[in-house]
């Protein structure tokens, strides 16, 4: 029993780190556990070491985040005006979240460059300011979007449960499944409105514990999602 269980376990962890999406919250995961109890911990030598371990991790996701614009650009056309959505604010929000997304991996690009010391005579500042900017318009449109989708779900869900071509059940799954991406959506708004510059809501303001704790919480939720998703099927 035991070692079937553990069989369980492994076959599941690697078919996590077969693919990209996978591997990338395992690795968000490991950056932002090791950036929390690095914030918190006493011994300043551990501490700093686990510092260095995540921003190693968070820095090995923008390197693997740098293949991303074909795969967005793929998603885009195939999204397109976002036919197969609900309702038209659904399909419109959708689309202007690909547009964001879409600007924002070649500015990121361009960041990461003048980063690593690739190329000269760019304010790195401003770059990484226009990134977050980016992710904080996109995380938003996507807040609006998952509670308009959570809203047909419910408005719907007698009419699409009584004509039997859908289960009740599954829609309520469904439904959880968004209220899930919901709140890390929610959580993941209050780590990107952080690491805009001072001036704004909260930005510049959580300590290296607190924003490890939100993106703990975020990327756990992520990673229940993968498992949870297979429900839904």
């Amino acid at each position: 029993m035991l070692m079937t269980t553990m069989q369980s376990v492994l076959d599941e962890i690697c078919l996590l780190l077969e693919t990209y999406k996978g591997r990338d919250k395992i690795l968000r995961t490991l950056s932002y556990v090791t950036k929390l109890v690095g914030g918190l911990h006493n011994n300043e030598e551990i501490a700093k070491k686990l510092l260095i371990f995540s921003s190693k991790m968070s820095g090995a996701r923008a390197t693997l985040r740098l293949l991303d614009d074909i795969p967005m650009i793929q998603y885009t056309l195939q999204y397109g005006l976002g036919k197969t959505e609900p309702d038209r604010l659904m399909a419109q929000l959708g689309v202007l979240s690909n547009v964001i997304d879409q600007v924002y991996y070649p500015i990121e690009k361009i960041s990461w460059l003048a980063e690593h010391k690739l190329i000269s005579g760019i304010d790195n500042d401003k770059w990484d300011t226009a990134s977050s900017v980016c992710w904080v318009l996109s995380i938003y449109l996507t807040l609006i979007k998952t509670f308009r989708y959570i809203t047909v779900l419910e408005k719907h869900k007698g009419c699409v449960s009584k004509d039997g071509s859908i289960p009740l059940e599954r829609i309520l799954r469904l439904q959880k499944y968004e209220m899930l991406t919901l709140l890390r959506m929610s959580i993941d708004f209050v780590h990107a409105v952080n690491t805009l510059p001072p001036g704004f809501l909260w930005s510049s303001k959580l300590k290296t514990w607190q924003v490890g704790f939100v993106g703990t919480l975020s990327s756990l939720l992520g990673l229940y999602q993968i498992f949870y998703k297979r429900t839904l099927k």
